[in-house]
Order: structure tokens, then sequence, then C-alpha cells
């Protein structure tokens, strides 16, 4: 008895069969092209380093990034997830989702580490007086 592995005329085939493997990568490539525009923000801001400490399981729920990036000239800008407000628009914001009481989401403060700390006190000073409980802040893993 005498085995083929190929056609008929008894010669093993040597073809390597790339069908799996064209598989694999166009898998890998979706994967890729789906997640790497949740990884990157687009507000460019340098974040200060950080320890940082892994996140509370618990965090399930709304999160909201507030982005302050600086500008020349000692000025800041506020961006609202990804759209720019004024101090005035992002107090009345703040306002609005801390009336949602245990329902608020989380508020995530992005600043850049130039960033003048009195910008990120009023921001700190506003979610204070308009009640809202959960904030946290975003920083760069520490070296």
């Amino acid at each position: 008895m005498r085995s083929s592995g190929g056609g008929g005329d008894g010669n093993v085939m040597a073809d390597i069969n790339t069908t799996p493997l064209v598989d694999v990568m166009l898998v890998l490539l979706i994967i890729f092209m789906i997640t790497a525009p949740l990884m990157a923000s687009k507000v460019p801001v340098n974040l200060p380093d950080a320890k940082n400490e892994p996140e509370s399981t618990d965090d399930e729920g709304a999160k909201i990034t507030l982005s302050i990036q600086a500008l020349p000239g000692g000025q800041v800008q506020y961006f609202w997830e990804e759209t720019p407000v004024t101090i005035e628009t992002l107090e009345e914001r703040i306002r609005t989702e801390a009336s949602k009481g245990r329902l608020q989401p989380r508020l995530k403060i992005r600043a850049d580490k130039t960033v003048n700390y009195k910008s990120v006190a009023d921001v700190l000073k506003i979610a204070k007086s308009q009640g809202f409980m959960r904030v946290s802040f975003i920083t760069a893993p520490g070296k």
C-alpha cells in the first residue's frame, strides 16, 4: 500500500497552506482597527507621572473625561469629553451631572502637567460645590 499526501501521482505535497495564517492575520487586523481608536484620546495632554494604583472593580458605570490643556501664556482650555468648553459651561454641565444623585457618573480629570494648580483646584471647587461625589485623576504611569 502506498499513501499519497497530494495529487494522484504519488508525490508528497510540499506547499505550505497559508489560508489559516491569512485568516488569523485578518482577525488580528480587525481587532486592532477597532481597539486602536479607543486607546487614543483626541485632546493632547502631557500627563504628570504618578504611581498608579489599579482601579477598583466596582467602578462600573458612566464616566466623563474632563481634559485641561495648557496653552501658551499660562492660559488653559477645558474639554468636556472632546468638546472645548468655558469655565461657565463646565460649571453648568457639572451641575447637570451632579443632579443625578447616586446615578451621577465618575468625573475623570486629565490635566496637563504644566497646567497651574489653580485651574485644577477651580474644577475641584466647582465639583464640590455642586455636590459631585465621584472625581478621579488620570496620570501617566510612573517610572
